[in-house]
């Protein structure tokens, strides 16, 4: 199994879904790669340490729609 940015904050989006009525549309993960506080060693050497993607509310999923692999603006919530 290959290693998945890990990193994200669920409590700000949960909090402006409660607070202001603004539901999530994604929320976006990044990897613990070098240069952050706890390093993720199971991240595969190709990848960039600044690697993010969308976390996508069910039944949707990130599909890939074009650009940088590396950056969740390149991925889409379908």
């Amino acid at each position: 199994m290959r290693a998945r940015p890990d990193q994200f904050d669920m409590l700000t989006p949960l909090v402006a879904w409660v607070e202001q009525g603004k539901a999530p549309t994604a929320i976006i993960a990044a990897a613990r790669g070098a240069g952050t506080n706890v390093v993720n060693t199971e991240l595969p050497a190709d990848w960039s340490a600044d690697r993010t993607r969308p976390l996508c509310p069910y039944p949707k999923t990130a599909a890939y729609v074009g650009d940088s692999i590396e950056s969740a603006s390149s991925f889409a919530c379908r």
